[in-house]
């Protein structure tokens, strides 16, 4: 199912926040899929499970701790700085994709590589990594900007954007981001989403 802007500030006004998250984030409508892929609503569902199969595959995680989530996932964005920024499909301002990872293993696996490649001239860098892994999440441009974690991070990676490419036709940039746990993840976004709410309400006063 493919939701409008309108559709979106009447939820955020009248279900409650963890309603909404599990709504448009965790159930399986996918605009992308829909609208850029071109797949069939009826075969919307197999197309989330060939994408979880693919970046699972490649992460070496389970099936289930892949979620796609942003404007690619809804059509709008549903962060505070962008909210309701349309999924645009080219241009300078094209879109990327991103992809929610779920585990406990990588996430402790590449702070730790954070940890023993601490460089004092990177100070600024580290305390913006270190506030992100506070609240439980690692986010790839990180990865991407420490020498120690460059290498590791864009052989998983790569992999996994090369096989959507190739198999299921992605045609933008990817990003990831991966969660201590599923509890991180959906207090993530839930703080959002009640930024959103609490916006929303006070426009419609």
């Amino acid at each position: 199912m493919l939701y409008t802007e309108q559709n979106i500030r009447e939820d955020l006004k009248k279900i409650s926040v963890r309603d909404f998250y599990m709504k448009y984030l965790l159930r399986a409508d996918n605009w992308y899929f829909e609208q850029i892929l071109q797949i069939e609503s009826k075969d919307v569902i197999h197309a989330v499970d060939d994408f979880k199969m693919i970046v699972s595959e490649a992460m070496d995680i389970g099936y289930n701790n892949v979620v796609m989530v942003g404007s690619a996932k809804t059509g709008y964005s549903l962060s505070p700085k962008k909210f309701l920024k349309v999924f645009t499909d080219e241009g300078e301002g094209k879109s990327d994709i991103d992809i929610a990872i779920i585990s406990p293993y990588l996430f402790e696996h590449y702070w730790n590589l954070f940890r023993k490649s601490y460089d004092v001239t990177k100070e600024k860098l580290y305390q913006y990594i270190s506030r992100a892994i506070y609240r439980g999440y690692i986010s790839d441009r990180n990865m991407y900007n420490i020498e120690e974690c460059r290498k590791e991070w864009v052989e998983a990676s790569s992999e996994a954007t090369r096989q959507l490419q190739r198999k299921m036709y992605f045609k933008h940039d990817i990003h990831y981001r991966i969660y201590r746990d599923w509890k991180d993840m959906e207090e993530y976004h839930i703080q959002s989403i009640e930024q959103l709410k609490g916006e929303t309400e006070k426009d419609g006063e």
